[in-house]
């Protein structure tokens, strides 16, 4: 009760932590954090989940021994992390994770006969702290992965996935997958991005690359992420995919607009503040399309085309994700525990063709 209050609970006595007590910033708490939540939906049968991430245990530095956290199940770890976050966290975390997943898989793979699209052969994760894509995806062995962060959360993940990958869980493509993924240490507001890709001598800027910007632009302010999506377009080639997320601006300014119907929108506030307690703040945030609008019409949708000459092509809400992955295998999450503070965007680079660019207003923001 005192955490559904918004009350200081301390440490989770079950899991030493949850989702939300995060570890010391220099190891990225939030990154944690979303390893937590893909820790916890590996644990349904195979038929049920959504995300299977044999590292996410590792990732998630769980203190408490593994055999409690499996005995207490999935879903009272679930209600747990929910009651000290908010309600839907977990499936939003999830919902993410599977819809890049999605787009990383679908835009490396071989075309099919006909198909007027081009393979991408470069994965490049931006703000990648513990994610694991490069090592658990189903993605062609030629496709070279190159993760960008902080040399702290860089330092920690490499520890932490070779340790995962010493244990009893590894399995051989994810062995395979590793020797292909490059570390390229870098703080994105201190140095160019796309200076830094072109002086690796393995990257290609000239090729098609998908890039993935998951839960990353909240942490930066405005023209940080501008000038980022400027140095992406100069740093890939055509026929480039772009993911990212962004968090709903009405999260601030009316957060039951962020919610689903019956939904305790006070609740959004928390994960606001667990955020700037890990010293890792939300700084930026954009209203969606208009209703009815085109996911290039948006606010960030101009943003993207403005600076680096990205087509959003969609502009997805949590609700749309939840009819998209869990409503087909009987998970429908109900309108009360709808969390929909973060919105999804696919975008296309801008040289391979098509509309969406010349629109006003390319940097609307708050």
């Amino acid at each position: 009760p005192r955490a559904v209050r918004g009350e200081d609970v301390g440490v989770c006595p079950l899991c030493s932590g949850c989702v939300t007590h995060m570890a010391a910033p220099t190891t990225s708490g939030t990154a944690r954090g979303v390893a937590k939540a893909r820790d916890i939906e590996s644990m349904l049968p195979p038929e049920l989940r959504l995300v299977d991430d044999p590292y996410a245990a590792a990732m998630a530095g769980w203190r408490t021994p593994r055999w409690l956290l499996r005995c207490s199940g999935h879903g009272l770890r679930q209600a747990i992390s929910d009651a000290l976050t908010c309600p839907g966290y977990v499936q939003l975390m999830v919902a993410r994770t599977r819809l890049f997943d999605d787009e990383v898989v679908r835009a490396c793979a071989p075309t099919a006969p006909g198909e007027a699209r081009t393979p991408c052969t470069q994965l490049l994760i931006l703000g990648a702290g513990f994610c694991t894509r490069g090592s658990r995806l189903p993605i062609p062995p030629h496709v070279r992965v190159y993760e960008v962060d902080q040399p702290s959360v860089q330092a920690a993940k490499r520890r932490l996935m070779a340790e995962a990958q010493r244990a009893a869980r590894k399995s051989e493509r994810a062995a395979s997958a590793s020797g292909r993924i490059v570390y390229l240490p870098l703080d994105l507001s201190e140095a160019a991005l796309d200076a830094a890709l072109r002086a690796h001598p393995g990257y290609d800027p000239a090729a098609p690359t998908v890039v993935t910007v998951e839960g990353l632009t909240q942490y930066m302010p405005a023209e940080a992420v501008a000038a980022t999506l400027e140095a992406l377009g100069r740093a890939t080639g055509p026929g480039s995919r772009l993911v990212a997320s962004y968090v709903d601006a009405r999260v601030h300014t009316d957060p039951a607009a962020a919610c689903g119907e019956g939904y305790p929108a006070h609740a959004l506030a928390r994960v606001a503040a667990f955020a700037e307690r890990a010293n890792e703040p939300w700084l930026s945030s954009w209203p969606p399309p208009p209703p009815g609008g085109r996911a290039a019409m948006g606010p960030f949708g101009r943003l993207l085309a403005a600076h680096g000459r990205w087509r959003a092509e969609r502009d997805e809400s949590a609700g749309e994700a939840n009819e998209a992955f869990f409503a087909p295998i009987g998970r429908r999450i109900p309108p009360s525990s709808l969390c929909m503070m973060e919105r999804f965007v696919v975008a296309a680079k801008g040289d391979s063709g098509g509309g969406g660019f010349g629109l006003d207003g390319g940097d609307t923001t708050e």
